[in-house]
């Protein structure tokens, strides 16, 4: 089989099981970006596809839609963070790996030190938005992402080049603590920068929010409401004031 006939193939068996979206970009793309230090939750350096895998020929990227407040679940369990909607997701991921594994092509999933923002520009998705967050004009921010890198043959796609958010700052304007600047969100501010470990156990020991910030308790419950006992929502203003997405996903 031809790039061309297994990229058509692939993609069209990813958008049949779960992913609304889905782009292709070459590794040599994402590796020619210098090192850096990637600070939120993992604080480790970035590194190159090669450090995954021999013969990285194609990086896969799949988007799915957050249609509904569920996606911003987070659930503490024996003090570790749960996603439900997430597995779901990497779910999805791993039945498009198999497909391509009984194809005989070598796959990793979701390599985390590789910008899965940055790639999903890279692979056509979307434009990089003022909320740090992938922006597709069809889905807005409400997009999540997965990966595979493999070692098979794919067509890439363009890259996504357009800016979608010109003057606009309404997802900065929106933040409730201020954490937003064009681009770039500060940890330090942003409600959902705390580590898994320590939102694990502000919600099964039920402790305030300036534990860890100078942030007051009630903007947190505020804008991190309880869900259920053992959950919470994740803080999503930056998304609400988006303009983009909103006929798919509602007000």
């Amino acid at each position: 089989m031809n790039p061309e006939e297994l990229t058509k193939e692939i993609k069209e068996y990813a958008l049949s099981h779960g992913a609304e979206l889905v782009g292709v970009l070459a590794p040599e793309s994402i590796d020619s970006i210098p090192e850096y230090w990637i600070g939120w939750q993992i604080k480790q350096k970035s590194k190159k596809t090669t450090d995954y895998m021999d013969n990285p020929k194609s990086i896969l990227m799949l988007g799915y839609h957050a249609f509904d407040d569920i996606h911003e679940a987070q659930i503490a369990h024996n003090g570790e963070i749960e996603y439900p909607v997430y597995e779901r997701m990497r779910l999805y991921t791993r039945r498009v790996m198999r497909k391509l594994e009984a194809k005989g092509y070598e796959c990793i999933v979701y390599p985390f030190n590789l910008s899965q923002k940055k790639m999903a520009q890279l692979a056509g998705l979307g434009s990089m938005g003022k909320n740090s967050l992938i922006i597709n004009p069809e889905y807005g921010p409400w997009v999540r992402l997965q990966s595979i890198l493999t070692d098979a043959p794919l067509v890439p796609d363009k890259e996504y080049t357009k800016d979608l958010c010109v003057d606009c700052t309404k997802c900065i304007d929106a933040c409730p603590t201020g954490a937003l600047s064009p681009y770039v969100v500060d940890p330090e501010k942003c409600l959902i920068g705390i580590s898994e470990k320590e939102l694990a156990q502000l919600i099964e020991q039920d402790l305030p929010f300036t534990e860890y910030r100078d942030i007051p308790d009630e903007v947190f419950k505020k804008y991190m409401p309880r869900f259920t006992e053992n959950s919470i929502l994740m803080c999503t203003e930056c998304q609400k004031a988006c303009p983009y997405g909103k006929e798919k996903r509602g007000p």
